[in-house]
C-alpha cells in the first residue's frame, strides 16, 4: 500500500506481494511468525543474503525478539546486533550541508513559534499575580500549549508534544507541564520545543521565562546557567574530547555551590542533574553526547555533528517555591571549516 511513497526513496524496490503471505498463512494454519520466517527465507534466497545479518528499524522490542530468535532457531542466518554505536546511529552522527540546511529551516520556523508564544503571553492582562484572558478567566497552561500546537502547524512544522512547565514542574527536566496550571507571575517556565519539518529533520530549542519579574534566587541560577552556556560555546572546537564540555559545566556549577552528577557521584534530583547536550537530526535525540570523563565521551565530537548546548539547574522542592532553568541552543561542526556554527538565535532574556 505504500509503494508510491517507497518509490520516492529512489531505491530498488521489491513488492512483498510476490511472496504470497496469504498462502504462507494458510500453510502454517494462521501462524504469522512462521509465515514471516518463510517469507524471509524466500527473500534471502532471492537476494543471496546469508551469513551474518544485522536488523535495524523501529519495531517493538518484544515482537522483534521473537522474530530474531525464530530466524536463529531456523538457522536462516547468524543474527548480529550492537548494544550502542550501531551502524545506523553512527551514520546519523554527522550531517552534510544539505541536511543542516533543513535543520536551519526547522530551527528558524521553531523560533518563529517561540516568538509568537511570547507575544501571546504578553498580550494577556494581569489580575493579582496571574495572567487573565479577555473574559477575566485565569490563563491556563493548557491554553498556551494549544496555542503552541496551532502555531507549529501553521508554520509548516509537524506538531509534537513540547515541554511547557511552570513552577515545580519546571524543576523536573522532562515534565511536559500540567494543563490545569495557572500562568502566574514570577514563576519559572521551561519551554523546550522540538518539532520537525514533516517527515524530516528536527529542531530542539529551550528558553526559560519568568512573566513580569524573576525572584533573586532564580536570577542567580539563570546567571550560572548562562555562564556555563557561554563558556562551553567559547570552548567548542574539533579537538577537545566531548567530555571536556561536561566537565567544564560541572566546574562552573560546583563553583556556584550547585550539586552535579560528578560531585554527587550518581543520580540526583536537584542541581545540575543531566549531561550537557546531545546530537539530533532525524530523531530528536541521537549520538553523540557530552558526558563526564570516563563515561564514553573521550573522543572529540565528529566533524558534521549537530549538537545541543543545554545546561540547566533544577530545584523542584525549593522551600521558596519549585523552579528550574534551562537554555538550549543548537550547533553544527562544519566539516569544511572545522568550526562550530550556531544554528539558533532567539533572544535568551529571562523576564517577559
Amino acid at each position: 500500500m505504500e509503494r508510491d511513497e517507497a518509490a520516492k526513496t529512489g531505491m530498488n524496490l521489491i513488492d512483498n506481494a510476490r511472496y504470497n503471505m496469504p498462502a504462507l498463512l494458510r500453510k502454517h494454519a494462521g501462524n504469522r511468525l512462521a509465515a514471516q520466517i518463510d517469507a524471509v527465507k524466500a527473500q534471502f534466497a532471492e537476494l543471496g543474503v546469508n551469513g551474518r545479518v544485522g536488523f535495524y528499524g523501529a519495531n517493538q522490542q518484544n515482537s522483534s525478539w521473537a522474530f530474531l530468535n525464530a530466524l536463529a532457531r531456523e538457522e536462516v542466518c547468524e543474527i548480529v546486533g550492537e548494544f550502542e554505536n550501531d551502524i545506523i546511529s553512527a551514520a546519523r552522527e554527522t550531517k552534510d550541508a544539505h541536511e543542516v540546511g533543513l535543520i536551519r529551516r526547522a530551527c528558524g520556523l521553531t523560533e518563529d513559534v517561540i516568538g509568537e508564544t511570547r507575544d501571546f503571553l504578553r498580550g494577556h492582562g494581569v489580575s493579582g499575580n496571574r495572567l487573565v484572558t479577555a473574559a477575566g478567566a485565569p490563563l491556563l497552561l493548557g491554553d498556551v500549549k494549544r496555542f503552541i500546537r496551532m502555531r507549529m502547524v501553521e508554520a509548516g512544522l509537524e506538531a509534537s508534544e513540547c515541554i511547557f512547565a511552570i513552577g515545580r514542574d519546571a524543576g523536573v527536566p522532562h515534565s511536559s507541564g500540567n494543563p490545569a496550571d495557572v500562568m502566574e507571575l514570577g514563576e519559572t517556565i521551561v519551554f523546550d520545543i522540538f518539532p520537525r519539518l514533516p517527515g524530516s529533520y528536527y529542531a530542539d530549542i529551550t528558553r526559560t521565562w519568568c512573566i513580569g519579574h524573576a525572584p533573586e534566587h532564580v536570577l542567580a541560577g539563570y546567571a550560572a546557567v548562562m555562564e556555563v552556556h557561554q563558556a562551553v560555546a567559547a570552548m567548542f572546537d574539533a579537538q577537545r574530547p566531548a567530555s571536556a564540555y561536561q566537565e567544564a559545566a560541572c566546574d562552573i556549577f560546583e563553583k556556584h555551590g550547585h550539586a552535579t552528577l560528578r560531585s554527587a557521584g550518581g543520580g540526583i534530583s536537584s542541581g545540575y542533574i543531566h549531561s550537557l547536550g546531545h546530537g539530533f537530526g532525524l530523531s530528536v535525540h541521537e549520538s553523540p553526547g557530552m558526558r563526564n570523563k570516563g563515561q564514553g565521551g573521550e573522543a572529540p565530537l565528529p566533524a558534521g555533528t549537530v549538537i545541543t548546548n543545554e545546561p540547566g539547574l533544577y530545584y523542584p522542592d525549593d522551600p521558596r517555591g519549585g523552579w528550574g532553568v534551562r537554555v538550549e541552543d543548537d550547533y553544527w561542526l562544519n566539516p569544511e571549516t572545522g568550526r562550530f556554527e550556531l544554528l539558533t538565535f532567539f533572544d535568551r532574556s529571562l523576564v517577559i
